[in-house]
């Protein structure tokens, strides 16, 4: 039958393959494409406090450090200016470091101390649950209503604390998340393209789903929460790397409410080499996806919308998405020269509309709004956003190997992602495998010879998306080949191993002065 139609076997094996890839790549831009739309309908309904505190809350800020000697300063100094009375303000550095880091914390927690603020120092003998073990071990030390949040590469305005605690007079707010900005966007190429994702996160994805009732997280760093919702929700698990996530969620299905405030923003570090944005990216879809193989029979019975549930299985599922587009990529030259042989035309159109098309041209549409509404428009960042594609498609092969790993239950250490800051030397850096950096420099000479055989044959309709991402995968692949040959120097002692996963009892140290 497949002869007499014209198809082979292998042919009829690959649109097979093709059909339901593609089918449900278009269901991820059906998804980008429907989150536009109701961002912009939304998106001039500001969020406003119910009330205003007659007398201002205690608040504990943590600040979680761990090896970053060139932003600890910086971080706690922001912190000493912060416009709150001295008298209901705490601070704890929870300095889980194994380098100088530790002393320079110290000093730091002293000079804080001699202002009249009252901080201490937290320190721990060993990592175990990491960030999220940090932060669950210094609450039984302070009883403040209300936490905040601040990674150590945030610089955080003196007036953040006062423009985020009344919304807390609506007893029903749970958490309130400020949006990212940037210390460092013009930094280097990479931290340009790297800004487009972080706004469009922050302005279209979590704007979209905080707006209209759907389940959007903390984002690990500049928000607050009430003491009251962490306890409820049952307190800090390192169940997950992606800590900030999981907790949401098990906040979220309690019927807690959460707050993004758009307009009030907090500027970080983008990470600087590609072995960081690679660890950093790394950590993010291994951590959802350990959350949606925990929690996915707690969404389907959780008391939430059914629109809330099915928006939490597409933001916890949405880097299964690169596993697709890595098939794709990889039966991308025969899949062509096979549709070409024998698709009608009509059909060619459709699949390609449903498809990759969709994908790229809600892509583009994403980015660019989302650069509008973060004022960045001109024409520089406009060029940028096929770069910004091509990255994007490009961490294909590091995401697909964390969401494996995470669906066969593969456990690895939370790698805090390098800072720069004002340090001449970083106490440690982000190492990725010469084997991933390989098959990253494989798939873009592989898409650089496609499109080239496909010029050849006439046919170069995929020629530009080819190309784009073809940069993505040379740009991280041999980024990363580069470190390998020139290593930085490591203090030692200063890597993250993971090897406390099985560590003994935490032993705890409260102090002034480290």
């Amino acid at each position: 039958m497949l002869t007499r139609l014209g198809v082979t076997t292998f042919q009829f094996l690959l649109l097979a393959l093709y059909v339901p890839i593609t089918l449900l790549l278009a269901a991820y831009g059906l998804h980008r494409a429907h989150m536009l739309v109701e961002y912009v309908r939304v998106r001039k309904k500001n969020p406003s406090p119910k009330g205003r505190f007659e007398e201002l809350p205690t608040i504990l800020v943590q600040v979680p450090v761990f090896n970053e000697r060139g932003v600890v300063n910086r971080i706690l100094d922001a912190c000493a200016k912060f416009d709150y009375p001295h008298d209901r303000l705490r601070i704890q550095v929870l300095d889980d470091s194994t380098d100088d880091t530790v002393e320079i914390s110290a000093a730091a927690v002293e000079r804080l101390r001699a202002q009249g603020i009252d901080a201490v120092q937290i320190t721990r003998s060993n990592r175990q649950g990491f960030k999220a073990g940090a932060l669950k071990n210094a609450l039984t030390f302070d009883d403040s209503e209300f936490v905040i949040i601040f990674d150590a590469d945030f610089l955080p305005s003196p007036g953040v604390l006062k423009e985020m605690i009344h919304y807390f007079t609506d007893d029903e707010i749970g958490m309130v998340q400020c949006r990212w900005e940037h210390l460092n966007l013009e930094r280097n190429l990479l931290t340009r393209l790297q800004s487009f994702f972080i706004d469009g996160h922050f302005i279209i994805e979590n704007c979209y789903r905080h707006r209209t009732g759907r389940f959007f997280n903390f984002n690990g760093t500049a928000g607050m929460w009430r003491r009251k919702c962490i306890d409820d929700a049952g307190g800090w698990s390192s169940l997950s790397i992606a800590e900030d996530t999981e907790i949401s969620f098990r906040a979220f299905v309690k019927g807690w409410k959460f707050v993004l405030l758009r307009d009030n923003t907090v500027p970080a570090e983008l990470p600087t080499t590609v072995d960081a944005y690679k660890s950093q990216q790394h950590r993010w879809a291994k951590g959802y996806t350990e959350i949606l193989r925990a929690h996915f029979p707690m969404i389907l019975n959780a008391p939430i919308t059914l629109k809330a549930k099915i928006e939490a299985t597409m933001m916890l599922s949405n880097h299964f998405a690169f596993l697709l587009m890595g098939v794709l990529t990889i039966l991308h030259l025969p899949l062509v020269l096979v549709r070409t042989s024998f698709h009608p035309t009509a059909a060619q159109q459709l699949m390609d509309l449903l498809g990759l098309t969709l994908v790229v041209f809600a892509f583009f549409a994403f980015y660019i709004i989302s650069t509008i509404e973060a004022g960045r428009l001109s024409l520089r960042r406009l060029l940028h956003i096929p770069l910004v594609l091509g990255l994007g498609m490009a961490l294909m092969v590091n995401s697909s190997r964390a969401v494996i790993e995470a669906l066969f239950g593969v456990k690895t250490g939370f790698v805090r992602t390098p800072k720069e800051g004002e340090a001449k030397k970083k106490s440690y850096k982000a190492v990725a495998g010469l084997g991933q950096a390989l098959v990253e420099v494989a798939f873009g000479f592989y898409l650089l010879f496609s499109c080239v055989y496909l010029g050849a044959r006439g046919n170069l309709w995929g020629a530009p998306l080819n190309l784009c991402v073809a940069f993505g995968f040379l740009y991280l692949g041999l980024n990363t080949l580069r470190a390998m040959w020139a290593p930085a120097e490591v203090p030692e002692g200063a890597a993250d191993t993971g090897d406390d996963l099985a560590s003994p009892p935490v032993e705890t140290s409260p102090s002034t002065a480290g």
